[in-house]
């Protein structure tokens, strides 16, 4: 059973997917950081780095666009593509050889259409294309490839060889065209309304190229929701609840063009409880923001997002099995990989993810194990590859990654630990008290100072480490009056002047407090 859910508030969107009735994808959209992925714009080269055979162009960001060799069409070697719902991306060099560099294909200030491929991730700029993509309801259309593809995901041979049949007898030549997943089952006479309405869009597209200036938005994909809806409200979508009159009617509308047998399937939600308190996918999201994820058998997943990659730690937690300790083993890892799939979809993660499972002994057990992960992505929408597990039970897999994950999208690096999940104990801060008191009496007379620290810290100079502090007073020859200060975070350290109560020194790892 499968239903999406439609929150819609003045700052942001949020959709839900849900499958069997848990949380399986949360897309989210906010006024503030609102997706630019499939625009298309008239940009003007601003700079070409031979160095790493790309270009940065200007869209009209704050930022340049970021181009590389491989992603300008006309080029030599794009005869061999990979094709995925919606985008077709050149594979490697082609048949033709190695592509020529970028500084034969662009000159500085000259102008290109290019398509946002990537949002903004970190300090970087937008990834664009200038393979540009225009996806309909069951067909994708690529002016800039001569070439044909079927969706993945339609598995049937059969099926896949009429669809590309089809694809022969309706494109244009020169014209590329993906069949997508919506496509399986349907009538080539669908397949010709959809194509004739994403020719219109392609000759408003470049007649806006010819007669605007770059840089400049030559056409905006639908919203978020209107975009979904295209996508994923397919057949096997049981449901979908909104809880917004006007884009509940925009849905319909839409769905008057592109389907009109799926409008009963769409609900309006009026209740005055928040749609996901009442479907409960709010606590869902927090356990998506969580490290640990317990899993049914009873033993739990770790779940660690580095710079570099991400690492997934499998644990059998308070799982004992009831024979031997394989059976365990195995069971908790099959467990983990239906979970992992799941995770993965959720968060929205993606790169290089190592998964630490339990090492097992049998090698039939990790072929299953690698089966039975394979078969739990085949729900994912975004591209996946997954190695071998090798003898310590690892397996190294990569996702394919458009935007920030749903940590990074509803989270902000900790001010203090800067992200690292960690900072000094009270011991450490301690012994870093002490050692500024002994600095500041070597380069200071004061004769009486304010220690002013955290209370965790001002309890253990106060007890366990009193006669260290006498011991700093008494060989110095000076006087401090320590304060527990509630709001100072366990790092903070300051020291005053007794007379004038001015700060004299001060030690912090975190930012200072505004």
């Amino acid at each position: 059973m499968k239903e999406l859910i439609i929150n819609i508030t003045p700052l942001e969107t949020r959709i839900a997917v849900v499958e069997d009735e848990r949380l399986a994808e949360l897309h989210i959209e906010r006024q503030e950081s609102r997706s630019v992925v499939g625009n298309i714009y008239k940009g003007r080269v601003d700079s070409i780095v031979p160095g790493i055979q790309a270009a940065f162009v200007d869209i009209g960001f704050e930022k340049n666009g970021f181009l590389y060799v491989s992603d300008i069409a006309g080029r030599e070697g794009t005869g061999d593509f990979d094709f995925e719902e919606g985008t077709a991306k050149p594979r490697g060099q082609g048949r033709r050889g190695r592509p020529p560099s970028i500084e034969t294909l662009l000159k500085k200030n000259q102008n290109i259409m290019v398509q946002v491929a990537k949002d903004t991730l970190g300090t970087k700029g937008v990834r664009i294309t200038n393979f540009v993509t225009l996806p309909g309801r069951y067909l994708v259309l690529m002016p800039t490839v001569a070439h044909i593809g079927v969706s993945r995901k339609i598995e049937s041979d059969k099926e896949r060889d009429r669809l590309k049949k089809i694809l022969q007898s309706i494109r244009t030549p020169g014209v590329g065209l993906i069949m997508r997943t919506a496509a399986e089952g349907k009538s080539k006479e669908d397949f010709e309304a959809d194509l004739a309405y994403l020719n219109k869009v392609w000759a408003r597209l470049k007649a806006r190229m010819e007669s605007m200036k770059a840089p400049c938005l030559l056409h905006e994909d639908l919203s978020p929701i209107l975009r979904i809806i295209r996508d994923s409200f397919t057949a096997d979508v049981n449901k979908v609840t909104i809880d917004d009159e006007a884009e509940y009617s925009r849905i319909l509308n839409f769905l008057d063009t592109f389907a009109p047998n799926l409008k009963k399937r769409v609900k309006l939600y009026r209740l005055r409880r928040p749609i996901f308190e009442k479907f409960g996918i709010e606590a869902e999201i927090q356990k998506a923001l969580q490290r640990k994820v317990f899993l049914k058998s009873g033993g739990h997943i770790c779940i660690d997002q580095t710079e570099a990659l991400i690492a997934i730690d499998v644990n059998t937690g308070r799982f004992t099995g009831k024979k031997h300790l394989e059976d365990t083993v195995f069971r908790t890892n099959l467990d983990a990989a239906d979970e992992i799939a799941r995770q993965v979809r959720l968060r929205d993660l993606g790169g290089i993810i190592v998964i630490d499972f339990i090492d097992m002994q049998y090698e039939r057990n990790r072929r299953e194990l690698i089966k039975r992960l394979q078969d739990a992505l085949r729900y994912d929408r975004a591209k996946t590859t997954v190695s071998e597990v090798n003898e310590l039970g690892m397996i190294e897999m990569t996702r394919k990654r458009v935007k920030h994950n749903l940590t990074k999208a509803l989270s902000q690096s900790c001010p203090y630990c800067e992200g690292s999940g960690m900072v000094r104990s009270v011991t450490t801060v301690t012994l870093d008290t002490l050692r500024a008191l002994q600095n500041l009496f070597c380069d200071s007379k004061e004769k009486r100072v304010i220690l002013q620290v955290h209370p965790d810290v001002a309890r253990r100079l106060r007890n366990e480490n009193k006669d260290l502090l006498e011991g700093i007073t008494g060989r110095f020859k000076r006087e401090i009056d320590l304060e527990s200060v509630s709001d100072f975070h366990i790092h903070d350290i300051k020291i005053l002047s007794a007379r004038t109560r001015t700060e004299i020194a001060a030690e912090s790892a975190a930012p200072a407090k505004s």
